[in-house]
């Protein structure tokens, strides 16, 4: 009876002996199985986008591709009614030939048909001024004297014809009327009046001329030598380079709306894939908004983020493999392409390996096989072996 006891004890702690062994392997065996797993990180498939439009703006005339086609750099995608854009063209360019033809007389000068029309316009004036300085001539009085001695004959001849009539009238007979009296008046005073004109201009050229007109003569003399002078120095530097800046502002001018004409076509700036095109011949398209989006040839990768403690597994230019669960028992190649110099997420202080494992350097690693089966936002996962 007191074997059997024994015996039973002696069993279990084989068992528990056993079970320890056991489960030293295990732990073992889950170590080294852990130690042979290689690095795993999850990121997402993305892929670079252009945004093409145009920075003029209109009514789309025709549409030439449609959502998924392949396109070329510099394909035209779609183009856009001309709008006002030919007129414009056509009076920056008018204004353009105007400050040009504006430039070329500064720098050419005054024609010889001009000079010499200023010459004679400064010899005209000095031969006034001297005029004026010198006065009337003699044979200018005499004349004028001459003159008013013939309007005195004429004023003694309309007196006595006056009182002539005048005294017939009184004598009552009626052989003169009274209208004939009054001609005579009439013309009397008209005599007189032509007499005193002739006296008021042969005393203004006995006189001579005024001081005030001897000076307005001089300064005209004066104004038409300036003119004469400055016809012949040319143009003003400051003119010219006037001159030639409205030139290079009529010339940008000019360029700018040729700038925009070609605008009103939409071209591919390089070899992609059409990934979304919503417009219509007649559709409204504004200035710099966006007409297509299209995806880049060649330019998907992945972002993922590694710990700080898994960092230096990674490498630029290390090939690793891509797995997706849309292609299961697949595997597609990778290149790290760039490792952020600047870690994410990372708490104030990093003192335990844990905390440490929480600062994040994001990495980009670009797909180089696979390109046309993969698609943006798929889940991606990389591999990097222990």
């Amino acid at each position: 009876m007191t074997d059997e006891p024994k015996k039973k004890g002696s069993s279990r702690r084989i068992l528990l002996v056993i079970l320890l062994a056991l489960g030293a392997l295990g732990y073992v065996g889950y170590r080294v199985v852990l130690s042979r797993k290689p690095y795993e990180w999850s990121g997402t498939v993305e892929v670079r986008t252009i945004s093409v439009g145009s920075r003029a703006g209109g009514r789309v005339k025709e549409v030439s591709v449609h959502e998924g086609d392949p396109v070329t750099a510099g394909q035209t995608l779609l183009v856009l009614e001309p709008g006002e854009w030919p007129a414009q063209l056509a009076q920056a360019e008018g204004q353009l030939a105007q400050a040009k033809a504006t430039l070329e007389r500064l720098e050419h000068g005054a024609r010889p048909e001009e000079l010499d029309q200023a010459r004679g316009r400064t010899l005209e004036a000095q031969a006034a001024f001297q005029q004026s300085k010198l006065g009337p001539r003699k044979e200018q009085i005499q004349a004028k004297e001459a003159a008013l001695a013939v309007q005195e004959v004429a004023v003694e001849k309309a007196r006595l014809d006056a009182e002539r009539l005048h005294k017939v009238k009184d004598l009552g007979s009626g052989a003169v009327a009274q209208s004939d009296v009054d001609a005579a008046d009439l013309a009397l005073r008209s005599a007189a009046a032509n007499r005193n004109r002739s006296r008021e201009e042969l005393a203004e050229l006995q006189n001579g001329s005024r001081p005030e007109e001897i000076e307005q003569a001089r300064a005209r003399a004066l104004e038409a030598e300036a003119s004469e002078r400055l016809l012949k120095a040319g143009t003003r530097a400051e003119e010219l380079a006037v001159a030639r800046g409205q030139v290079m502002a009529a010339q940008g001018k000019v360029e700018e709306v040729q700038t925009m004409i070609k605008e009103l076509e939409v071209r591919a700036p390089r070899a992609a894939r059409v990934e979304s095109c919503d417009l219509r011949p007649g559709d409204l398209l504004g200035a710099n908004a966006t007409a297509a989006t299209l995806l880049e040839e060649g330019q998907l990768y992945v972002r993922i983020y590694v710990p700080e403690t898994e960092i230096g597994h990674l490498r630029v230019g290390q090939s690793v493999p891509i797995t997706v669960d849309s292609f299961p028992g697949r595997s597609f190649e990778g290149i790290v392409e760039r490792i952020n110099g600047i870690g994410e997420f990372s708490p104030r202080n990093l003192q335990t390996a844990d905390e440490r494992a929480n600062q994040l350097f994001g990495t980009r690693i670009g797909i180089r096989s696979g390109v046309d089966e993969l698609r943006a936002g798929m889940a991606a996962f990389i591999q990097v072996p222990r």
